[in-house]
């Protein structure tokens, strides 16, 4: 899940007891080889398409990797890992509403946003809904991603405060000057490679925690025996818990446009063709298949491996540390510091994502159209380097504002604001691009009837009024449930009133034919409906460079986990270490292999000439 709504909490003593500094220098040494991705794929950007879109030539395995990773943060080793400790397998029906979205992305959407063959997401809505749609859902994803960026920050700076015990202040800084410089320096394909070699981090520690985890329980049937019994119980009475199954339904739904909306389109626009915009849905879609069982293996353990975890005066929900509690009891010395460096990748991930993301925006749907028409390309790129810092200074300095200052209220007000506009925005362009014939004025005028919805159902049904105008006829009980669960009744009411006012708006679609509105509509969906063919459009395949150098690098960082067997541990613990250095050193051999068959091919085109 992509959610921050929860900051962690940790334990500082739990934590930071537990690091040596061989955790700290394997750290420093991440952040080093995180931030030389810029420069080692500089040579990948030659224009402003290749630095915003990766010049429309990354492979599905590249983009998937990168879609996967920068879908969640944190959170999922925080937040979520709370979930499964106090609710048990409910979490796993949370997550299977993420393989939905990408199951609708993988047969329709993922193809269709790549053939709209554009430089930023908010090209299409400008070739669908005009100009002015394009600058005020471009200022308003501003507002939303920067937010969301400060808000991972501040999270990733909580846990490694408490594990170095760092001010927190330092280590934002540091982290925000790492994203930086893998988004300043080499734009799009460094943010996809660093993702790339990122996720290989994530899953070679949490697959190797899981498995540890369970050896140390004595099995899988051990394992599930410690398990409450309550726990097994994925669907829950309505009212009784936040997630109940009314949560679980409409969360399902919301998957599916929240995963398809325009904003989160940017990551099918570099890939060659359609058809490899479609496979790298596969990627997060398998991913989510299969990741969350080695994810919440800890947190369900931790009522054998962390008894007293409740006990822990220091944190409001203890149970947000029990995926960092049990990695203490199974990790060896050495590998909670690539414990940490895994949550450090699934925030970071998402931060250069956003980074890229809103620097394109800003210059090819700002500056370029209406600052600078006639730019040369080099002005673009470098245009987009400096937005790149503005950016990441504001998203840094405004998580340290919330850090210094104390002021809650601003990240209540961003997550207020999340709120008011993540529904309203997503819903526009996802229609949009279903239901045709609708006014020019559909999208921001759908998204504005949103905010009023929202208005309407977290500031007008909780005061007196809204009791009286409700509770008559609905009830207390629905009435109390209405206003203490809020995302239910935003996606049980909010959702389809939204959605009934975009289809609304076709009967007041009075366009002259042959206007210009009308021939950008028509060219929208020709575009969308019309699939890519590289070698016309694109050309200059470089996806054995891609191979070649990304399997380099992994077996770069598999051959540095090797070396981490020295670590004075136990032969069980250099086990551990060796498996958690196969994964990367595996996937790195397999795409070497792969770079040399495709050089085989490209120079030899045709085997039988041989």
């Amino acid at each position: 899940m992509t959610t921050a709504s929860v900051l962690p909490v940790l334990p500082l003593a739990l934590l930071s007891s537990h690091v040596s500094g061989y955790d700290l220098a394997i750290l420093a040494a991440y952040l080093l080889f995180l931030a030389s991705m810029g420069v080692v794929f500089r040579r990948f950007t030659r224009g402003s398409k290749d630095y915003f879109a990766g010049g429309y030539r990354q492979t599905w395995w590249l983009l998937g990797a990168s879609s996967f990773i920068s879908n969640f943060s944190c959170w999922t080793f925080t937040g979520a890992a709370g979930i499964a400790y106090t609710y048990g397998l409910l979490i796993f029906g949370v997550y299977c509403t993420d393989v939905l979205g990408f199951c609708i992305s993988y047969a329709w959407f993922a193809r269709w946003f790549r053939q709209l063959r554009m430089v930023t997401a908010m090209d299409a809505f400008r070739l669908r809904f005009g100009r002015f749609n394009e600058q005020f859902f471009t200022w308003i994803g501003f507002i939303r991603s920067l937010g969301f960026a400060a808000v991972w920050l501040i999270g990733l700076s909580i846990i490694l405060s408490a594990a170095f015990q760092f001010p927190q202040v330092p280590v934002i800084c540091v982290t925000g000057v790492v994203v930086v410089v893998i988004a300043l320096v080499g734009g799009n394909w460094a943010v996809a490679a660093s993702d790339f070699i990122q996720l290989l981090v994530l899953m070679s520690i949490t697959i190797v925690v899981g498995v540890l985890t369970l050896i140390k329980l004595g099995g899988v049937g051990a394992f599930l025996h410690q398990i409450p019994a309550d726990h097994f119980q994925v669907l829950r009475p309505a009212g009784s818990i936040p997630y109940d199954w009314l949560y679980m339904i409409t969360a399902l739904f919301s998957a599916i446009y929240d995963r398809n909306d325009i904003q989160r389109a940017a990551k099918y626009i570099p890939a060659k063709d359609s058809q490899h915009a479609r496979r790298s849905a596969l990627v997060p879609l398998v991913g989510y298949l299969i990741m969350p069982l080695f994810w919440f293996i800890p947190p369900l353990a931790a009522f054998t491996l962390a008894p007293h975890l409740m006990e822990q005066k220091l944190m409001s929900n203890p149970g947000e540390a029990s995926y960092i509690a049990v990695c203490l009891v199974v990790l060896p010395r050495g590998m909670i510091g690539l414990m940490i460096a895994a949550m450090f990748s699934a925030t970071i991930a998402s931060m250069d994502v956003a980074l890229n993301k809103n620097a394109g925006f800003f210059v090819k749907n700002f500056y370029q159209p209406l600052v600078r028409p006639r730019a040369s390309d080099r002005e673009l790129v470098l245009a987009g380097e400096i937005s790149t810092v503005v950016f990441g200074a504001l998203i840094v300095g405004l998580a340290m504002s919330v850090v210094t200052g104390s002021k809650i209220s601003l990240f209540d007000a961003f997550l207020y604001l999340n709120a008011y506009l993540g529904l309203p925005l997503s819903i526009p362009m996802f229609l949009g691009m279903l239901v045709r014939k609708v006014p020019r004025w559909a999208g921001w005028g759908t998204t504005l009837f949103g905010v009023f919805v929202t208005v309407v159902l977290y500031d007008l049904l909780p005061t007196g009024a809204g009791h009286a105008a409700v509770a008559p006829w609905a009830g207390e009980a629905a009435y109390h449930y209405a206003v203490t669960n809020r995302f239910v009744m935003t996606n049980m009411v909010g959702v389809p009133l939204i959605m009934l006012f975009f289809w609304c708006t076709k009967f007041f679609y009075r366009e002259p034919a042959g206007s210009a509105y009308e021939r950008d509509s028509a060219e929208f969906f020709r575009r969308m409906k019309t699939p890519v063919d590289f070698d016309k459009e694109v050309g200059a395949d470089n996806s054995a460079q891609q191979a070649g150098l990304l399997g380099r690098i992994a077996c770069i960082y598999g051959g540095f986990i090797m070396l981490l067997v020295f670590i004075p541990n136990t032969p069980a613990d250099r086990i551990g270490i060796l498996a958690c250095a196969l994964i990367p050193l595996g996937v790195g051999l397999g795409l070497l292999t792969y770079a040399r068959r495709r050089r085989t091919v490209e120079v030899f085109p045709n085997p039988a000439a041989l």
